[in-house]
């Protein structure tokens, strides 16, 4: 593998036109484990490295992609930037919120069984201290509402859910959850990583109090950056749970030569806002000046565009993997870019038989999850198909 910046531009620059400046091997329709690195992003990867070769401090905290990888975010999910701060992940964004908030004894939480596998590990080690925790079971592939309306008691402070299942694609109405949460006076957290920049989102419209999304999937981005909105009116019911050198906005010294007489602890003040909670030390740079330029091209093409190319491939394969006696585990016709379906022994089954024909999706034990994006075609679709049948 060529990773040298002449190497990867001109890997980039040789994608197949109907790729979509994506250049992809074999058929993988696993976008939702992590989607490819398109031509414009890695352009934009091999620019940020060639300016850190030149010149080391050619990336800083006064010159970097930070402000216009959030601004670009924000537009996507309707937020201002100001309600946004950079962390490293989904889930260091949810862990914080979750510290910030006091979860623990007296203050509980309701998800789903739908959620992030990760959050609830974190939500089950919160419940062994102390936290009121209520895990909401599907109901015929869906989280109903009712049942989550149910579990809401007195010491729920924060209904936490993935807005598209990573499990089986499941997408909740984030709007009327919002509203039955904020009737009982519960907060509401979303993890959009599968839905910004798949389908539409509007965080404003939907009323929800805080989300976090990484880069590395629908964002069409790298590993190591994720956006935490954080609704603004929500501000005081969260508390510092960290401090880091970015959100310090004044700082006094009088410990060196021809500084003023003072206490070895100057006096320092602290930022307010999304970002001067949250945002702790440096961040990925280099990420953001990759999710700077995908976020370019997602909104240079539209969400919409994106969604409708999608949405006959769902449809094929909810309509041809059934017959093959795969049982359905995604409602059909649902917005998010993931069908799942169960079969007994899939990945003994079917897990070397794919790749053996160059076709990726996620294979679970009883379970394969396919993702298709923007590079997918019907051919594809075929070839997994014939794949499974064979």
């Amino acid at each position: 593998m060529d990773l040298s910046r002449r190497g990867i531009l001109a890997g980039a620059l040789a994608a197949p036109a109907g790729r979509g400046g994506f250049a992809i091997e074999g058929v993988y329709l696993d976008a939702a484990f992590t989607h490819p690195v398109g031509a414009v992003a890695a352009e934009a990867a091999a620019r940020y490295t060639e300016a850190r070769r030149r010149d080391p401090q050619a990336v800083g905290p006064r010159a970097n992609p930070r402000r216009g990888a959030v601004e670009r975010f924000a537009r996507l999910i309707n937020a201002a930037p100001a309600d946004v701060a950079v962390v490293p992940s989904t889930l260091v964004g949810e862990n914080m919120l979750a510290a910030s908030l006091g979860l623990g004894p007296g203050a509980g939480v309701v998800t789903d069984a739908f959620h992030y596998d990760g959050s609830l590990a974190l939500y089950g080690e919160l419940a062994r201290r102390g936290a009121p925790l209520t895990v909401v079971a599907p109901r015929a592939g869906r989280i109903d509402l009712a049942d989550i309306r149910a579990a809401v008691t007195p010491t729920t402070r924060l209904i936490a859910v993935s807005l598209v299942s990573g499990v089986t694609g499941f997408t909740h109405d984030l709007a009327e959850l919002c509203a039955l949460a904020h009737a009982r006076g519960v907060l509401v957290y979303a993890d959009i990583i599968q839905a910004a920049g798949a389908m539409p989102v509007d965080l404003q419209a939907s009323g929800v109090d805080f989300a976090a999304c990484g880069t590395y999937k629908w964002l069409m981005g790298d590993f190591g950056a994720a956006f935490l909105y954080v609704r603004p009116d929500r501000l005081d019911r969260l508390r510092r749970v960290e401090v880091g050198w970015r959100q310090v906005v004044r700082q006094d010294s009088h410990v060196l030569p021809f500084e003023p007489p003072g206490p070895p602890l100057g006096a320092y003040e602290l930022a307010g806002g999304a970002a001067g909670l949250f945002e702790v030390s440096t961040p990925a740079w280099g990420a953001l000046a990759v999710a700077q330029a995908s976020l370019d091209h997602i909104l240079g093409r539209g969400v919409a565009d994106i969604a409708a190319h999608r949405r006959p491939l769902i449809d094929r394969l909810q309509a041809e993997l059934p017959p093959l006696g795969f049982r359905p585990l995604t409602p059909t016709g649902g917005p998010g870019p993931v069908v799942a379906f169960a079969a007994r022994d899939a990945a003994g089954r079917y897990g070397e038989r794919l790749r053996s024909r160059g076709v990726r999706v996620s294979v679970y034990e009883h379970r394969i999850r396919i993702s298709p994006s923007v590079y997918n075609t019907d051919d594809d679709i075929d070839r997994l198909v014939a794949a499974l049948a064979a």
